[in-house]
This record gives structure tokens, C-alpha cells and sequence, in this order.
């Protein structure tokens, strides 16, 4: 190697430590940053053979960024930003032009106006989407809420579009209770005989031994009351139970507000041993029928939920009562209702969204609905160093370098979890960063100090001549 080939070694040593040392100052400006990964760079030496001189060329391979750790997950008080423990990135597409696909660690994530699940950029998270059913589609598409605009009111003329959970009507009313074996009749001829719908308190508390009451839902997501009243009958072990919706203020006949009635047998433990059921429909008494699960069905005037299955812990099977772990009682010590419940609900709006380990969106529902909206999609390569780096913590595939790309569920092909309400902070290890600017200095001050001993070798053969 000439002495002026070492003037150009030592000046692309220069210029590629140049580069690292930018690369350094990169990586600790962002040690703070969501989900940055560390970036390197690789150095190699080219021989250049020219006629007039010759020598060896240190040029910089790029960078690369560092997968290889995984940065602390701290909590963040944001249900929607999520954090990846284990292996891949988050699939983010470009909200302008859907072909642009981008890749992070990052996961900054929250619904925006228009119910997207967006970065800060405004990219959009890509998921799969669970259907009405509850099944998941398996097709990859973006992340968006189903927002439903209410209608204009004096109070709120420009409503905003908000998330809801559609009503769903009633379909079983499950009453458990006790009734108190020493009870006496309180009704001689019935409980039908002592209601008064016309009244503002339709049947005294004197004429029944046992009130329980639930609400259900119709179809349009209104609430109407059930009320049941428990009565013990003159025969022995023999109770008799009138359901009612009683109505509001009061009504225009003395019936108005009944449903069904019917009796409850019990045996001598206690339990039940028979149930029967009628509806009042018409001015008359229509016998009940059974569901397909084995409950006496009794009707109701609401769109939707006509048919309420009544659940008192008995179902009929193969022609026999049969009762269940939790059923209704008649032991001697007080009367009292110990379970009520329906299913169905009313609209209700968001309070917050749950993400599990498994990428599943989950909306909370202040109607105590809980529902699976999306689950949050995966991506990893076979060589996740070969990936291009964008700005903003993004990647996208680079064919040739990051090789085959695998997208999936979170825990599926080797993909990690998710940690919902949690963010992934930088790998950056400001140790050997710091080691690494020591190094790069001095192999820079190296270099530099070669360019000087060359002057002076040159300026040494330049006097030969004099």
C-alpha cells in the first residue's frame, strides 16, 4: 500500500465511524422511546486495486436493528396500549393507502373519532374480528369499533358516536328462595283472588308469605319488573306462587298486571317434587308449557320476550321433577328469596376495554356486558435483522432480508403474549453505549492520527529532493 492509499484508509475509517457514532448518539436519544430497538452496524473492508494506487476501504454494511432482548414492560394507565412478551411485532397498515404495511414493538395504541385502533401516527392495528356469534374470523383486517350515533335531543343536539351493546331480550328468570315450612295460608282462595291491579300496592303484605323480584329485558332493551309471590295453600307441603308485572302507576282492571300462577309440591326433605304452571291470557287460565331445557314457561306482553322460562331449580326429565344443586326449599327456618337472576340486557355504553394475554379485545359494558371485539394479530420473520427500519419506531419487510414472514394469533407459531395496559420500553443498554463511545473515540482519534503520520511521511519523501 502506497503512502497515499493510507491517507484514504484512514479517511474511510473516519467517515464509518462518523456513521456508528451517529448511530450511538440514535440509540441513547432514544432510550426512552416505546419499543425502540438498539441499532448496529457492521463494518467490512473492500479492496479497491485502481492503476494509480491501491489499499483497503473500510465502509459501513448498514444498520441493523437489535431483537435479540426485549426492553422492560412498564404499566401504563391506557387499557388499549399493549406490550409483546416474546417474540414479534404488531401488523399496522397505512390508513391513506391500505397497501403499506408496517411492523412495531410499540404499542401506543388507542381508538380514535372513528373507532380505529391507531398508533400515534394514525397507522391502523390489524386483527381478527369476532362476528355477532362470537366466532372469529380468520381474514387479517383492521382494527375498528362499530359506532352507533344516537339520535339528536334538546339536551345533546350533536351527539357523539359512541360504542353500545345492543340489547338482548330476556329468555330465563331464575328464582331460588326458602319458604318456611312452619308458615300458615295467608290467602284462603288464592293469591289471584286478593290482587287488585287498580290499586297503587296491588296485594297487601299481609295476604302473602314471600315477595321476590328480577328484572328482564324485551327486545328493544326496556326493563320491566317481575314479581312473584309465594303463598303457603291449605294442603300439606303445598305452596302457590302468582307471577306479576304489576303496572306502572295503576291499572284500568282489577287483573291487569298478572302473568301466571301456579303451585309448588314439596316433599318431605323439603324439596321439590312437583311444579305446575298456568298463564293468564284472555280473562282465563291457559296451562303453561315446558322449554326445551325442562322449565315451565309463563307469557309476558313484551316484544321479544313473550316466553320467560322460570328456573326455581327443578327441570322435567324423562316424565320427573329433577332438582339441581341450588333449588328452592321449604325448611323451617324463615322465608327468604336467595338467588334471583335473568338473562338479557339493556343498551348499554363502554366503560373500558380489557386486552388478554391472548390478544383479545374485550369491551366492558356499564350494563355488565363484556364482549370480544377483535384479537390483536402477530408478525415475525425468519430474520427479524433483515427488516428496514422507517422512523418512528415502524419496520417494513424487506424480502430479500427478512425472509418469510409468519403472522398469527398471539402464543400460535412461536409468537409471543400480550401484556394489556403495559408498554414495552427501549433494549437500549446505556452501559455499552457508553463503552462504545469510548471505543469509537479512540478508534477515531486512531484514524485521525494516521492521516497526521502520513503527512508527515510525505512531507519526509518531498525533502529527499531538495
Amino acid at each position: 500500500m502506497s503512502i497515499s492509499s493510507s491517507f484514504y484508509t484512514s479517511m474511510s475509517g473516519l467517515f464509518s465511524l462518523g456513521e456508528k457514532m451517529g448511530m450511538l448518539g440514535d440509540n441513547i436519544a432514544n432510550i426512552s422511546t416505546t419499543g425502540f430497538r438498539a441499532s448496529n452496524v457492521s463494518f467490512e473492508d473492500t479492496l479497491l486495486e485502481t492503476i494509480s494506487a491501491g489499499g483497503v476501504r473500510v465502509n459501513s454494511m448498514g444498520f441493523t436493528s437489535d431483537f435479540s432482548e426485549e426492553g422492560s414492560i412498564e404499566p401504563s394507565h391506557i387499557g388499549t396500549h399493549m406490550a409483546i412478551s416474546g417474540d414479534g411485532l404488531f401488523i399496522l397498515r397505512d390508513r391513506d393507502d391500505s397497501t403499506s404495511i408496517y411492523y412495531t414493538r410499540a404499542g401506543e395504541f388507542i381508538f380514535d373519532s372513528q373507532g380505529y385502533l391507531v398508533n400515534p401516527g394514525g397507522h391502523i392495528v390489524q386483527g381478527y374480528k369476532f362476528d355477532s356469534d362470537g366466532t372469529e374470523e380468520t381474514a387479517l383486517t383492521n382494527i375498528q369499533l362499530e359506532l352507533t350515533t344516537p339520535d339528536a335531543t334538546p339536551d345533546d343536539p350533536e351527539p357523539v358516536a359512541r360504542l353500545v351493546s345492543t340489547p338482548s331480550p330476556s329468555t330465563r328468570l331464575t328464582l331460588l328462595s326458602n319458604l318456611d315450612a312452619r308458615s300458615q295460608d295467608h290467602s284462603p282462595g288464592g293469591l289471584f283472588d286478593r290482587w287488585d291491579g287498580t290499586s297503587v300496592i296491588p296485594i297487601e303484605s299481609d295476604y302473602y308469605e314471600l315477595r321476590a323480584e328480577q328484572d328482564i329485558y324485551d327486545s328493544s332493551g326496556d326493563r320491566h319488573s317481575i314479581q312473584v309471590y309465594y303463598d303457603r295453600d291449605s294442603q300439606a307441603n303445598v305452596w302457590e306462587y302468582l307471577v306479576t308485572s304489576p303496572p306502572e302507576g295503576t291499572g284500568a282492571a282489577a287483573e291487569d298486571g298478572v302473568l301466571a300462577r301456579g303451585t309448588i309440591t314439596f316433599n318431605s326433605n323439603g324439596y321439590i317434587d312437583d311444579i305446575t304452571l298456568e298463564n293468564y291470557e284472555g280473562g282465563g287460565w291457559v296451562a303453561g308449557t315446558l322449554s326445551d331445557d325442562g322449565f315451565p314457561m309463563f307469557r309476558t306482553p313484551f316484544g321479544g320476550a313473550e316466553s320467560i322460562a322460570l328456573d326455581m331449580g327443578v327441570t322435567y326429565v324423562n316424565g320427573a321433577w329433577q332438582n339441581e344443586r341450588q333449588t328452592t326449599t321449604q325448611f323451617g327456618y324463615g322465608s327468604y328469596a336467595m338467588f334471583s337472576n335473568a338473562d338479557g340486557n339493556g343498551e348499554g355504553d363502554v366503560l373500558d376495554f380489557l386486552i388478554s394475554r391472548e390478544g383479545i379485545i374485550r369491551a366492558n359494558f356499564d350494563n355488565g356486558v363484556i364482549s370480544d371485539l377483535y384479537r390483536v394479530a402477530l408478525s415475525d420473520f425468519i430474520n427479524p435483522y433483515g427488516i428496514r427500519r422507517m422512523g418512528s419506531s415502524l419496520y417494513q419487510a424487506d424480502p430479500s432480508g427478512s425472509g418469510n414472514l409468519i403472522t398469527g394469533s398471539p402464543g400460535s407459531s412461536g409468537l409471543g403474549m400480550i401484556m394489556g395496559g403495559s408498554l414495552e420500553g427501549s433494549n437500549v443498554d446505556l452501559t455499552e453505549q457508553f463503552g462504545e463511545l469510548i471505543f469509537t473515540q479512540r478508534a477515531y482519534q486512531a484514524n485521525a492520527k494516521g492521516i497526521v503520520v502520513a503527512d508527515e511521511m510525505l512531507k519526509t519523501l518531498i525533502a529527499l529532493k531538495r
